[in-house]
């Protein structure tokens, strides 16, 4: 799988390639956009996504035979049970909790520490010190040059008088002993920096870094579906373009925008198109029709494709599954959105039969 784009509406040539924005970061400088694919997925977890080109050895992105409703269960709600079963199943393995551990010891640097990454290796894609790299089980190769970027050096925080332990900024009591500190610590900003070294991981070796795969979806695709949404958008009047946009990094299958509507890339098999086409116009309900706030959006966006996509016999487990439970994470995650998920769902399949 390539590698996400930091800067999806840039031309190629100028996308930067250093990694670690995420999109709050980079809100200010284009128009938040989501995209199918994951451009606002955080960037611990983005990052590893593009060295994936085969699944997890003993570990199957499965597709779930259709399920039967049980004894008085409506079929939305036998879907909706086989999506958490399918998701819980992946958070579940040892593999993606391995995955997830090795993701957060990639840490988020600042703009400015990230434009001398992008300077020194412009292909850099994970960055980490030494030290970290070796507890990755990883060296870095003789005559490497490290990468070069600005460590604060932070105030010395104020202690408890009481037990001595030091106080985070904005804290009235000891997080210790439970002391009173009186005022609230002021958050000082650092007063000086020095100069630390990291290095990407091309300039090291050893052990692989744990991999996790979101396919592209192939196979038979409802033609009925796929014209149904097409329709529902027109009469939505959310604008759709399927012109094709080689600029863009090739992991991006599309994208809602509430200004420029939807986008799906042509040069994709049909059934990935008519599932990015699903996905999209889940958000356009996610985020034009029930406001839901963002950091959800995604989650409930895929959750409701993959269900109106197995009303209608088109079962996208293979990349919903894995997808929600990179947004998910945690189990709580879904569970928490599971309404939300039922509700944009039933709304978007009453639509599609009006």
């Amino acid at each position: 799988m390539s590698k996400q784009p930091l800067y999806p509406h840039a031309p190629k040539s100028r996308q930067p390639k250093f990694p670690h924005v995420t999109g709050q970061q980079t809100g200010s400088l284009l128009p938040q956009v989501t995209i199918e694919g994951g451009e606002l997925v955080p960037s611990q977890y983005r990052d590893l996504v593009r060295f994936v080109d085969e699944p997890i050895p003993g570990y199957s992105l499965m597709t779930l035979p259709a399920g039967e409703a049980e004894a008085g269960e409506k079929k939305i709600d036998a879907v909706m049970r086989q999506l958490k079963g399918g998701v819980e199943g992946i958070q579940d393995s040892y593999q993606f909790r391995l995955f997830l551990t090795t993701m957060a010891k990639f840490h988020d640097y600042s703009i400015g520490n990230q434009i001398l990454i992008m300077i020194q290796r412009e292909d850099a894609t994970h960055v980490a010190g030494f030290n970290t790299w070796k507890d990755l089980g990883r060296w870095v190769k003789g005559g490497e040059k490290g990468i070069a970027i600005l460590a604060p050096v932070m105030p010395p925080r104020p202690t408890c008088p009481k037990c001595s332990a030091k106080i985070p900024g904005g804290a009235r009591y000891c997080p210790v002993c439970g002391a009173s500190i009186g005022a609230e610590v002021e958050v000082e900003a650092p007063r000086f920096f020095k100069v630390v070294y990291v290095f990407d991981l091309n300039q090291t070796e050893g052990k692989p870094l744990p991999e996790f795969e979101v396919p592209v979806l192939t196979g038979e695709v409802n033609e009925k579906l796929f014209a149904g949404l097409l329709d529902l958008m027109k009469a939505k009047s959310v604008p759709m373009s399927f012109e094709s946009e080689p600029y863009l990094d090739p992991a991006i299958k599309g994208r809602y925008s509430p200004t420029t509507g939807i986008w799906v890339r042509p040069e994709e098999p049909r059934a990935q198109q008519l599932k990015t086409l699903t996905h999209e116009s889940a958000h356009y309900y996610t985020e034009g029709v029930f406001h839901i706030p963002r950091q959800d959006a995604e989650t409930i966006a895929e959750s409701a494709a993959y269900v109106v996509g197995a009303h209608y016999g088109f079962d996208t487990g293979v990349r919903s599954f894995p997808y929600v439970a990179l947004w998910a994470r945690d189990k709580k995650v879904l569970d928490k959105n599971l309404e939300a998920i039922r509700k944009v769902a039933t709304t978007i399949l009453e639509d599609l039969e009006k």
